[in-house]
């Protein structure tokens, strides 16, 4: 595959890098989110996103953290394991001018989520799309919930394929609201007090 067929190519939708385009890894591993409904998760959280502390698992091309950081976010941690999407990530963020304000971390999900919590890191925002079909999308929602990195009154958004089971209440989080688009399903956690 050559340079220019390793990426497709996806546009930051609103805000501050409006239009702005970002690279996405053609690899049949990734899946990347399409604008409609990126748009429409960010419709569902608009008043969180100023100010907001966000961490993008699964990070892929880093679109949900950059579109956040486009929207007023303050900061943003991508976490990705892939080499090619670790490097796609590296560049959207130089090219968009967002290195002030963005970590990316090439790292096992699950490994960095519990070096976070050690840390004492917790976020306002906390997005993952894991791989369609592979049962990750309950352990990420363990996971987030067990190593309390969400902050009180914080959103957890989650993109699965519309066959997963996805549970109404884990621990301390619970469905707010949820939305299907095709196969794409946009569920979306609250943290409860």
């Amino acid at each position: 595959m050559t340079p220019d067929k390793k990426y497709l190519k996806m546009r930051i939708i609103a805000g501050e890098y409006r239009g702005r385009r970002i690279k996405q890894p053609a690899s049949g591993e990734t899946r990347p989110t399409k604008d409609r409904v990126r748009e429409a998760v960010f419709n569902m959280i608009a008043g969180q996103v100023p100010g907001a502390y966000v961490l993008d698992l699964f990070s892929g091309s880093g679109a949900y953290a950059l579109e956040a950081l486009s929207r007023g976010a303050e900061k943003a941690v991508m976490i990705e394991n892939d080499r090619l999407c670790v490097d796609a990530i590296k560049e959207n963020v130089k090219v968009l001018g967002a290195g002030g304000r963005s970590e990316v971390i090439e790292a096992d999900v699950f490994g960095s989520v519990e070096g976070l919590n050690a840390k004492k890191e917790q976020f306002d925002l906390i997005f993952a799309d894991p791989p369609y079909k592979k049962d990750m999308v309950k352990k990420a929602l363990i996971i987030v919930n067990h190593y309390d990195i969400l902050k009180h009154i914080g959103f957890f958004i989650l993109e699965h394929h519309v066959d997963e089971d996805i549970p109404g209440i884990e621990g301390n989080v619970s469905l707010y609201k949820q939305k299907t688009y095709g196969k794409t399903a946009i569920s979306v956690f609250k943290k409860n007090d």
